[in-house]
C-alpha cells in the first residue's frame, strides 16, 4: 500500500478517518481542526504550508485577474458599450479568487512535499487535486457529498433583532429582489416617494447604495426645489426601515421605478437581449481554451477550480445585468443626471451606472469607512479602488488625501478632504451612560474574511479564545454587564461569533441592526476585536467622537495599529490578545481618571483628524449644489 494523505473539511465524513501511522491528515478549516482535536486525532493544519509572504503574493496575484473580462475574446459580451461580464461585484470576485487560490497553492505545496499515492479529499477540492496530481496512477477517494457553493450576494441574509437576539433568515437573491420590488412599490406609492418624470429636465443628483438614516444630515442639506435627488439602492432596500422612509420624505429624496421608464418596445427588446446573451453564455462555457489562457499562473491553469462558480453566478445573474444596463441607459437618456455620488465603485449597482453614464456626468466617490493606511499596508488599500476611480474622491481627512497622493500617485486636485457626513450627528450626541444601573461594556468584533488572505485556523482559534476569555473576565466583575454588536455584513464568520457567545451564555445580549451610535452612547467602555491590525473598525473612530473610552484588541502579529497616531496620543488603548487583559481592563473599568484621559484625548484626536468636524454634511452638500448649477 502506498503513501496516503487525507484532506478534511467541514463537509467531510469523519467516520471514515484512519488513525494509521502511515496516513497523514490535513484539515482545511477551523471546524475540522476543532473536531479532530476533540477526538484526539493527530493532524496538521494545511494552511500552515503557506507563509505570510506567500499569502501576500496570492493577494497581489488575485488583483491581476479583476479585469479578466477585458480579454479581446470576450468582447462579444458588450451591451451598449458595457461588458456584462465586468459587472460582477468586485469584492465577490476577489473573495472567490482568494478562497480558491489560497487552497490551490496550499494543496500544491503539500502534494509537492508529500508525493502521495493515495489522496482522500472532500468533493469541493477534487478539481484542485485532479489538476495538480503529477500522474494518473494516484488514487483519489472522496470523503464528502457534493457541496453547493455560492458567492456573497447569491443569498441575502435578512436580519432582525428580537428581544436582544439577532435573528437572520437567508433568502435567495431572486426571492429577495421580488420581495424588495413589492416593498418599494407599496411604500413608495403610500408615502409619495416615486420620482415624478415631470421634473426630468431639472438637474439631478443620483445617489447609489446609500442608507438614508446614516446620511440624514447630508440628505437634509441637499433638499432643494432647484434640482432633483434620486437614490437607487439594490443591495439594501431604503423602504424597509421606518426611519429611512421618514428621512427620504423629509429630504424630498425620490426613488425611480423601471416601470416608469420602460415601454412595451423596451420590454420586448430587453427580453430578446436576455435570450441572446444567455445563449452566448451557453456557448462560452464550452470553450475552455479561452479561460485556460486567461486564468493562468506560472503556466498553471486554475480555470477548472473556478469554472463552476463563475458559470453558476453568470447564469443566474445575466438577465439582471442585461436589464440593469437598459435601465441605466434609459435613466441617463430620460432624466437630466448631472452627477453621481456613491460610497463604492466596485459593487454591481455602482458599476452599471458608472459605466453607463454620459461623459458630461460627474462622479464622486465618498469615503465610507475609517482607514489609516501606512506604507506597509497600502497594498490592501487598493481594494478600495481609489487609484482606478475616474471621478473625484471625497475623503474624511487631510491625512487620507496626503496618503492617496503620495502612495497611489493620484493627482491632488482629484481628492477633496471635506470630512465625514455620516458622523456629523455623533459630534452633537450627548451621553446617556449615567442612565445605566450597571457599568456597560460594548464588545464589537470585526469578522474574519479571506479578502487579504489571512482567514486561518490560528486566527479563528485566537478569536474564539478571546471572546470566551472576555466573557470570563467580566463575569467576575461586580455591576458590569457586557453586550455584543455584530458587524452587519454578509460574512459567514458572524454566525460563528454568535454561536460562540450563545454557547457561553444565552443571556448575553447580541445586537446586529441596532444603531451603533446608540450602543456606544449608552456604554462606559467599548472593546473592539480586530483580526488584522492594519484595519481598525470604524467603531474606534465613532467611540472617540461620542466620548466613550475604547480598547482595541488585535489578533494578528503585525504592529501597524500600534503606530497609529491615536494610539500614540493615548486616545485608544491598543493591545494584543496575549496581553494581561484582566489587568488592562480592570484599570479602565475601575479608574475614572484613566477613562477621562481617554475621552479627552479621543476628542482632541477626532477634532484634528476629521475635516469640517460636525459640519461636513453642509460642506459636501454645498459642493454638490455647485456642481449642479
Amino acid at each position: 500500500m502506498g503513501r496516503e494523505i487525507i484532506f478534511l473539511s467541514e463537509s467531510s465524513d469523519r467516520s471514515t478517518i484512519k488513525k494509521a501511522n502511515d496516513v497523514e491528515i490535513f484539515t482545511l478549516d477551523y471546524n475540522s481542526h476543532k473536531n479532530l482535536q476533540q477526538l484526539g486525532i493527530k493532524h496538521s493544519n494545511a494552511e500552515s504550508f503557506l507563509n505570510y509572504d506567500e499569502r501576500l503574493w496570492i493577494f497581489n496575484t488575485a488583483k491581476k485577474f479583476h479585469d479578466w473580462y477585458k480579454d479581446p475574446s470576450l468582447n462579444i459580451f458588450e451591451l451598449k458599450d458595457v461588458n456584462l461580464l465586468g459587472l460582477l461585484d468586485g469584492i465577490e470576485l476577489h473573495t472567490l479568487l482568494m478562497d480558491k487560490l489560497i487552497i490551490f497553492w496550499t494543496i500544491k505545496k503539500i502534494l509537492d512535499a508529500k508525493n502521495p499515492d493515495i489522496i482522500e479529499c472532500p468533493n469541493e477540492i477534487r478539481e484542485i487535486v485532479n489538476s495538480l496530481k503529477k500522474n494518473n496512477s494516484i488514487d483519489i477517494k472522496i470523503n464528502s457529498e457534493e457541496k453547493h457553493e455560492e458567492l456573497i450576494w447569491d443569498t441575502i441574509d435578512v436580519k432582525h433583532n428580537v428581544l436582544g437576539k439577532p435573528i437572520s433568515m437567508k433568502v435567495s437573491r431572486t426571492k429577495y429582489n421580488k420581495l424588495k420590488n413589492i416593498l418599494d412599490k407599496t411604500v413608495s406609492s403610500t408615502f409619495g416617494l416615486w420620482f415624478d418624470l415631470k421634473n426630468r429636465n431639472k438637474k439631478t443628483l443620483l445617489i447609489l447604495e446609500l442608507f438614508p438614516p446614516i446620511y440624514k444630515e447630508l440628505l437634509q442639506n441637499l433638499k432643494s426645489d432647484d434640482y432633483n435627488v434620486i437614490i437607487i439602492n439594490q443591495r439594501r432596500p431604503v423602504t424597509y426601515n421606518r426611519e429611512s422612509i421618514k428621512v427620504l420624505k423629509n429630504s424630498n429624496c425620490k426613488l425611480i421605478s423601471k416601470n416608469d421608464l420602460f415601454g412595451e418596445k423596451d420590454e420586448r427588446e430587453i427580453s430578446e437581449t436576455k435570450e441572446k446573451y444567455s445563449q452566448k453564455l451557453l456557448d462560452l462555457w464550452n470553450n475552455n481554451e479561452i479561460f485556460d489562457k486567461i486564468f493562468r499562473i506560472n503556466d498553471i491553469s486554475f480555470w477548472p477550480i473556478i469554472k463552476n462558480n463563475l458559470k453558476q453566478v453568470f447564469t443566474r445573474r445575466m438577465n439582471d445585468y442585461v436589464e440593469s444596463v437598459f435601465f441605466a441607459k434609459k435613466l441617463f437618456s430620460k432624466i437630466n443626471i448631472s452627477c453621481i455620488l456613491s460610497l463604492y465603485d466596485v459593487g454591481e449597482t455602482e458599476k452599471v451606472f458608472l459605466k453607463c453614464k454620459n461623459d458630461n456626468v460627474d462622479s464622486f466617490l465618498l469615503e465610507h469607512g475609517f482607514s489609516l493606511l501606512s506604507e506597509d499596508s497600502k497594498t490592501f488599500g487598493t481594494l478600495m479602488s481609489y487609484d482606478n476611480f475616474r471621478g473625484k474622491i471625497i475623503v474624511w481627512s487631510n491625512h487620507q488625501k496626503e496618503f492617496l497622493v503620495s502612495n497611489y500617485k493620484i493627482k491632488s486636485d482629484k481628492i477633496l478632504a471635506l470630512g465625514s457626513p455620516r458622523h456629523d450627528a455623533l459630534t452633537r450626541m450627548r451621553s446617556n451612560r449615567s442612565e445605566n444601573k450597571k457599568f456597560r461594556v460594548l464588545i464589537a468584533p470585526t469578522p474574519i474574511t479571506q479578502l487579504q488572505g489571512h482567514d486561518t485556523t490560528k486566527i479563528h482559534e485566537k478569536f474564539e479564545k478571546l471572546i470566551i476569555r472576555l466573557c470570563e473576565i467580566f463575569k467576575n466583575y461586580h455591576d458590569v454587564e457586557i453586550v455584543f454588536k455584530i458587524h452587519p455584513s454578509q460574512s459567514g464568520h458572524n454566525d460563528e461569533i454568535k454561536q460562540i457567545i450563545q454557547e457561553y451564555s444565552k443571556k448575553i445580549p447580541i445586537y446586529m441592526l441596532n444603531p451603533v451610535a446608540e450602543l456606544i452612547q449608552s456604554s462606559q467602555l467599548v472593546i473592539t476585536i480586530t483580526p488584522e491590525a492594519w484595519a481598525p473598525s470604524t467603531i474606534v473612530l465613532e467611540s472617540m467622537i461620542v466620548g466613550t473610552p475604547i480598547m482595541n484588541i488585535i489578533l494578528d502579529e503585525k504592529s501597524y495599529n500600534y503606530e497609529f497616531e491615536y494610539v500614540q496620543q493615548n486616545a485608544v488603548i491598543a493591545i494584543s490578545d496575549d496581553s494581561d487583559l484582566d489587568n488592562e481592563i480592570k484599570q479602565i473599568v475601575y479608574d475614572e481618571g484613566v477613562r477621562h484621559e481617554l475621552r479627552e484625548n479621543g476628542k482632541k484626536f477626532v477634532k484634528n483628524f476629521l475635516k469640517n468636524y460636525g459640519n461636513s454634511s453642509r460642506e459636501l452638500a454645498e459642493f454638490l449644489k455647485n456642481d449642479l448649477k
